[in-house]
């Protein structure tokens, strides 16, 4: 349980067709320039339109607002595939800190451990899954089954609103 008092639900509000779009590049582990590139826009674009998703939706940072959609079903989540290993408690606590938007002093704190290991940890559990980046070990967690819709209380202290999208 958070050390801060929650907050109510955050109200969802839909992303643009734009943002999705971006959202879903993010999510398989693109590069904003590759994402600059293949969508025709700058990277401060997807820079600016990132930081009015993770507004939306009441997170920080780019692996939680792909967590966030995934959770809300702004973005498809993706296919489930058992990992070929046994996943640890300490890469699954990983694994959530980066889904919520914690940073490493976050991670660090609630773990008990230091920065240079929250920081450590995260970089091996990219490397183990062969995750390009935050947001992409997010879609991997999805995937193999370590994330999903029951973890909805974020780092910034908002709590994702569940909901049956058609």
């Amino acid at each position: 349980m958070s050390a801060r008092p929650a907050r109510p639900p955050a109200t969802l509000l839909d992303l643009t067709p734009a943002q999705v779009r971006i959202a879903n590049k993010i999510a398989q582990g693109q590069s904003t320039e590759t994402i600059a590139s293949d969508l025709t826009i700058t990277a401060g674009t997807i820079n600016v339109q990132m930081k009015h998703c993770g507004r939306k939706l009441g997170v920080r940072g780019r692996a939680a607002v792909v967590h966030a959609c995934f959770v809300t079903e702004q973005l498809h989540r993706p296919e489930k595939a058992a990992f070929p290993e046994p996943v640890s408690d300490a890469e699954i606590t990983t694994w959530r800190m980066v889904a919520t938007g914690a940073t490493s002093k976050d991670y660090a704190q609630k773990a008990g451990i230091s920065r240079d290991e929250a920081l450590r940890r995260v970089r091996a559990l990219r490397e183990r899954v062969k995750a390009d980046n935050d947001p992409h070990l997010v879609t991997l967690g999805w995937r193999y089954e370590v994330l999903d819709e029951s973890l909805v209380e974020m780092a910034s202290g908002t709590v994702l609103p569940v909901l049956a999208r058609k």
